[in-house]
């Protein structure tokens, strides 16, 4: 055998372990977050999505839209009662995994698959709700420049604006557009919140506006128009990727995320991260 050939088989065996040695540990890793899921003793943290498929009655049919919404909110310094504690994400009931609703905005009607956890449970983590492989991702991302903190609770996006058409044509696209009200969890009455969003669209804009209350998606839905926060950092518009802080934000309040009826894809991903700053 020549030397030439040895060195090439002690290469590969030498890969081949790190492989595997790498793959061990991940898989380390997972039993570890199985049994102690990974979060702050002082934090909360949702995780959701919602996945919409639009009718033939919307300019961008037969596109679909993804929402990944993430919230992180204080925990309340009372003593908690059984109602207060971690809520394990139970495989066994098909309730959690959501059901598909018939639903209607600006009278076009589209299907959406809506899961059981996107209200403020107290610590509700469906189950694994951050595996290795996102802390991987993300490491991945802020290498890219994709992200700006490893910190995997409040998730920072740059701020990159859509250019492919102006702010006053987003806003001639917003009385026909699709939106989603995303609640915002905390304890007490008055807070601030960080927050990032990021849609994988590059060819239209997305629009974000703290809100009131729900009533104001509601108003939305039936009539285009509502009212939101004006003060700065509570509202972002004809956005790809997005994070700022909005402060002295009152409990009911929401997120609301308006996509023009111009998607170009099949499938849109819009990520969503929320996280109650410490007062």
């Amino acid at each position: 055998m020549s030397q030439k050939s040895s060195f090439s088989k002690l290469k590969n065996m030498k890969i081949l372990l790190a492989v595997v040695g790498i793959a061990a540990i991940l898989a380390a890793l997972d039993v570890v977050e199985f049994y102690m899921p990974m979060e702050f003793d002082d934090m909360s943290v949702n995780r959701h999505s919602l996945y919409v498929h639009l009718d033939p009655v919307w300019a961008s049919y037969p596109s679909n839209i993804v929402f990944d919404v993430t919230s992180t909110w204080n925990k309340s310094n009372a003593t908690m009662d059984e109602s207060q504690k971690y809520v394990p994400f139970d495989e066994t009931i098909p309730e959690n995994y959501g059901k598909n609703e018939l639903d209607t905005m600006h009278d076009k009607s589209f299907v959406r698959l809506s899961h059981q956890n996107n209200q403020c449970q107290y610590n509700f983590q469906p189950h694994h709700y951050r595996s290795t492989v996102d802390v991987i991702r993300q490491n991945i991302e802020v290498a890219m420049g994709l992200q700006l903190t490893n910190d995997p609770y409040n998730i920072q996006f740059p701020n990159v604006k859509n250019t492919s058409y102006s702010d006053s044509d987003q806003e001639s696209k917003l009385p026909t557009a699709f939106a989603h009200f995303i609640p915002i969890c905390m304890i007490n009455d008055i807070s601030n919140f960080d927050y990032s969003i990021r849609i994988d669209d590059k060819t239209i804009g997305a629009n974000l506006y703290f809100v009131p209350s729900i009533s104001e998606f509601n108003s939305y839905k039936e009539t285009g128009t509502f009212f939101y926060y004006t003060e700065s950092g509570c509202f972002a518009k004809n956005l790809i990727s997005h994070s700022g802080t909005c402060s002295n934000v009152s409990k009911d309040s929401g997120i609301m995320i308006i996509i023009p009826d111009d998607i170009s894809r099949s499938l849109v991903k819009t990520t969503v991260n929320i996280y109650e700053k410490s007062v």
